[in-house]
Formats: C-alpha cells, sequence, structure tokens
C-alpha cells in the first residue's frame, strides 16, 4: 500500500505564527512619537500576517483531501491490477484444459478415421472425439470470459491512475503555495504571496477538476 502524503503544516503554521508575533511586538514597543502612518502600516501587515495563515490552513485542508483521494485511487488501481493478474492466471489455466482437451479429441478422432466401419470401436471413437469437441466449446467459452474481465480490470486500473495524476497534482500545488506562504509572511513579500496565491489556486481547481472527472494528458 503507498505512502500517505503529508502536509507538512506544523512548521509553517509555526513560521507564520512567529513573523506574526515580531509584527506584533514590534507594534507595542512603539514609541508614543510614531506617525500614525507608521502604525497603520503595521496594522495592515499584522492583519494580512493573519490572512496568510487562514489562507494556509485552507490550502493544508484542500491537500489533505487530495491526499486522501490521491491515496484511495491508488489502492483501487492496485486492486484492479491484483484481479487482472489473477484472472489471466485462471484464463491462461483454462486454455491448458482447452488444449489438453483437444489433443484427446484428434486423438479419439483419428482413431475413428482410421477403423474399419465395422468395428467395435469406431462408435466409441466417434462418441468420445464428439464429446471433447463439446466439452472444448464450454472450456473456450470460459476462459474467453475470464480474458474478458482481466481486459476490464486491467482498463479500471488504468483510469485509476489517469485520476490519481490530478489529485497528486493538487497536493504537491498546495505544498508549494503553503511554503511560499510562509516565505512571504517571513520576508514580508507581496510578490511571494502572489506566487502562492497562484500556485494555490492551481491546486484548488485541480481537486475540483479530479472529482469532476478530469485528467492530466501527463503522467506526474
Amino acid at each position: 500500500m503507498p505512502e500517505e502524503i503529508e502536509v507538512p503544516l506544523e512548521d509553517v503554521q509555526d513560521r507564520i505564527a512567529e513573523a506574526h508575533e515580531k509584527a506584533h511586538e514590534g507594534h507595542g514597543g512603539g514609541e508614543h512619537g510614531k506617525s500614525s502612518e507608521k502604525d497603520d502600516e503595521k496594522k495592515q501587515h499584522e492583519s494580512w500576517t493573519r490572512f496568510i495563515a487562514v489562507v494556509t490552513a485552507l490550502l493544508a485542508v484542500v491537500a489533505a483531501i487530495g491526499s486522501l483521494r490521491a491515496g484511495l485511487l491508488v489502492n483501487e488501481a492496485l486492486l484492479s491490477k491484483n484481479d487482472e493478474i489473477s484472472l489471466r492466471t485462471q484464463a491462461t489455466d483454462q486454455w491448458n484444459y482447452y488444449q489438453s482437451k483437444s489433443i484427446k479429441g484428434v486423438v479419439y478422432a483419428t482413431t475413428a478415421q482410421l477403423l474399419p466401419p465395422g468395428s467395435p470401436l469406431l462408435q466409441k471413437s466417434q462418441k468420445e472425439a464428439a464429446r471433447y469437441a463439446l466439452e472444448q466449446g464450454a472450456i473456450q467459452a470460459k476462459a474467453q470470459g475470464m480474458e474478458d474481465k482481466a481486459d476490464k480490470r486491467d482498463k479500471e486500473s488504468g483510469e485509476d491512475m489517469e485520476h490519481h495524476h490530478i489529485f497528486a497534482l493538487s497536493v504537491s500545488l498546495c505544498q508549494i503555495a503553503i511554503a511560499l506562504s510562509a516565505i512571504a509572511a517571513l520576508t514580508r513579500s507581496r510578490r511571494v504571496w502572489f506566487f502562492s496565491l497562484a500556485a494555490g489556486l492551481v491546486g484548488v481547481a485541480a481537486l475540483i477538476g479530479g472529482f469532476f472527472g478530469f485528467i492530466l494528458p501527463f503522467a506526474f
């Protein structure tokens, strides 16, 4: 069973909280002579830091949902693949059984052709040849049915893996967005924050698309 994708939220939340505390300390320890403009700037930064923390928590929830869904799809794909292998093995056994019956049928049919018309073994050989031919038909139908089921399970396994890729992409993008959020909070960089938002929005879109059945044109 594949390992579940971990979402490293604790370290990110700690860093954001640290940045928020520093901003708060700077605001509380200021001199009374500081301008109101600077105070407003600190308040805006505190508000922005809190907003980053909320968005980071939401991204962590999205990543967790995507991780669970991706893991479930991988498990289903593995189960389908195991079923396929089992069915193909059984089908191979049936085809071997079919070959055995075919050989016996040919032996009796050949024997019947070589026997003279009045031979007491002629009727028996013809009867046995017909019986083996009838059994061959049933065995062939059974083996073909197993192969059809195996093909179906193989298709299901491939579809599950294709759907898994978009959820894995969603988790990766959300993790990148969470990491960029922490960097943005510590460096007070709006540009980094915009990159974080972009990655997070694409990750959320990938999660939604996955639940609606969209797949990626490439493996991830």
